[in-house]
């Protein structure tokens, strides 16, 4: 229990430090900040993944990321839905590899697949940009949607990395992060879906909104579970040193880049 204590106060300050500004530039309600913000972020996780990665970026590789925002900008909502949709696909294909325990039957899970960076960091850009597409969504205001979504992912880590750390006993997925636990998954599941029935319960937020919520935040598990085999694979123990007592900026944000991508696109069945 001593030990959690240490390590929870380790993290606290850069905790805080990564919230404030999430929550101030939400509380503003301002897009492009919103957007300016996203991109910051969105440049900090191509650098480490550079960083991290064996293969030298190259013309293809650029080429490949400029034709995918060029069509974003050209063909709009409709080519950025099509991306989502093709990044929900993804997350699906990865969700059920990692229950069957086949997740090294998929070719090109690696730092060092450049492409897959590129993907991953664009379908995270495109859900926040098609979430911020609405003036309102699902009845609720833009940027308390992203908030509950920022919330709720962080909400169930936290409290996944407790319960597993208090009472875990059961590897749930121990080929590829020994330390995370069945009883860690369930405690985060239990408190994140109890919070947004409360929400639902006193009108905060619709009946569609929930549907949604709750059938993306198990892909905080999925991103951070793909993550974890990610850093495996090279002998990682974090993905960078940038957020002391946290790693790097994929190790924090990895449960976001998947559900913010697979809220946006199971959005588009919904709107």
């Amino acid at each position: 229990m001593q030990e959690i204590y240490k390590n929870i106060l380790a993290r606290l300050p850069i905790a805080l430090l990564i919230a404030f500004p999430i929550v101030g530039v939400l509380y503003f309600e301002n897009i492009f900040l919103t957007i300016f913000l996203g991109l910051l972020v969105a440049l900090l996780l191509t650098r480490e993944w550079i960083e991290l990665s064996n293969m030298k970026v190259n013309l293809t590789q650029i080429i490949f990321f400029i034709a995918v925002i060029f069509l974003a900008v050209f063909l709009g909502k409709i080519f950025i839905n099509f991306f989502l949709i093709v990044s929900l696909i993804f997350w699906i294909i990865y969700a059920v590899s990692l229950v069957a325990k086949k997740t090294s039957l998929l070719n090109g899970l690696s730092f060092n697949n450049n492409y897959l960076g590129i993907f991953l960091i664009q379908s995270f850009i495109f859900g926040l940009i098609a979430i911020l597409w609405f003036d309102n969504l699902y009845g609720v205001n833009i940027f308390f949607v992203l908030f509950l979504i920022i919330l709720n992912t962080a909400l169930i880590d936290i409290t996944a990395y407790l319960v597993g750390s208090m009472v875990g006993r059961t590897p749930l997925f121990s080929e590829i992060s020994p330390n995370k636990t069945l009883e860690g998954f369930f405690g985060g599941l239990f408190v994140v879906i109890g919070f947004m029935l409360l929400m639902n319960w006193y009108d905060f937020i619709t009946l569609e909104f929930l549907i949604v919520s709750l059938c993306s935040i198990p892909f905080a598990f999925v991103g951070d579970y793909f993550e974890s085999q990610l850093k495996r694979d090279q002998n990682l123990k974090d993905s960078g040193s940038l957020l002391p007592g946290h790693g790097g900026v994929w190790d924090r944000l990895d449960s976001h880049i998947a559900v913010i991508p697979v809220f946006a696109a199971f959005s588009i069945f919904i709107i």
